[in-house]
């Protein structure tokens, strides 16, 4: 009998020393003495038994068993430590941990972006940072009002007028004003006058037109009115597709009825489907009338029998 008690109080003592609980605190820093915030402490085994650090660092964790664990300690950019630690009933551990940062240095990087010519804000930012007095009108601006040309856009600039194809700016018209496509000045066929037809230069191939009103050091002398400035669309970079439409309609015939022949049902789309095909094989020409088609011809038909 005192052997059975004996054996069951070594197996009691065994297990009081198995879930003896033991303690692990410290202070954690970074290879630079300081302190971390916020550093995860936890238990491999068991992550559901962990603390974080304090604001100066510290942190106190109880280990529940005297076995051999694993104690596993992260923070972000930081590399993880894993510490296998081993206390006994009731031990208190001092430790402390330096972690090392993980971050890597990066090479250089280049941000290369293409400005947009055709906005609004490209052209702004130009008339910023000019010194001479100018105004534009931008692709963007053009397809917001529908301008179909340069000269029907321009005119939409202050101080800017038309005479037909041509553009007068201030009242300075003809040899007044100069323009240049693309930073190239274009002739003109007439020595006395510098009259260019800007309907000649469609909206949807340009990027902006800029206006300068007054002389400047990177343009020539010989204009007082203004410069033009046409900057048409780069080449491309990816295949772009517009697609343009219209819509109208006539009051004088749209839903009303007038006279007309008889029609196939591909009329709508513009052409015939053979149903206007002449199907006589020979025609022949009646290249001289009789006298009764000739008295006709002169309102005298009704006075004279068919002559045949």
């Amino acid at each position: 009998m005192k052997k059975h008690l004996l054996f069951i109080l070594l197996a009691l003592l065994s297990v009081l020393v198995s879930f003896g609980q033991g303690t692990i605190r410290g202070k954690i820093t970074d290879d630079r003495g300081e302190t971390l915030i916020g550093v995860t402490v936890v238990l491999k085994s068991n992550k559901a038994i962990g603390i974080s650090t304090d604001f100066d660092g510290n942190f106190s964790l109880k280990i529940p068993e005297s076995t051999p664990q694993i104690l596993v300690i992260s923070y972000l950019s930081y590399k993880t430590i894993e510490e296998t630690v081993q206390l006994s009933t009731d031990q208190v551990l001092v430790k402390n941990f330096v972690m090392i940062s993980s971050a890597q240095a990066l090479g250089e990087v280049q941000i290369v972006a293409k400005a947009v010519r055709s906005k609004d804000y490209y052209v702004e930012q130009i008339k910023k940072n000019s010194a001479t007095t100018i105004d534009y009108i931008s692709s963007e601006t053009m397809k917001k009002t529908g301008d179909n040309n340069v000269t029907a856009a321009v005119t939409r600039v202050s101080g800017v007028s038309t005479n037909g194809a041509f553009i007068t700016v201030r009242g300075l018209g003809d040899r007044y004003v100069k323009t240049s496509i693309n930073g190239s000045r274009i002739p003109t066929l007439d020595t006395f006058t510098n009259k260019i037809k800007l309907d000649l230069f469609p909206a949807s191939l340009v990027d902006n037109v800029i206006i300068t009103k007054t002389a400047s050091p990177d343009l020539s002398g010989d204009w007082s009115g203004a410069y033009l400035s046409i900057e048409t669309k780069d080449y491309p970079e990816k295949l772009a597709v517009n697609i343009e439409t219209t819509f109208g309609y006539n009051a004088q015939a749209t839903n009303k009825d007038v006279i007309s022949s008889q029609r196939s049902n591909t009329d709508w789309l513009g052409y015939d489907n053979s149903f206007r095909d002449n199907t006589t094989s020979i025609v022949q020409a009646n290249n001289m009338p009789d006298q009764y088609t000739e008295l006709t011809a002169l309102g005298l038909g009704n006075y004279y029998p068919p002559i045949h």
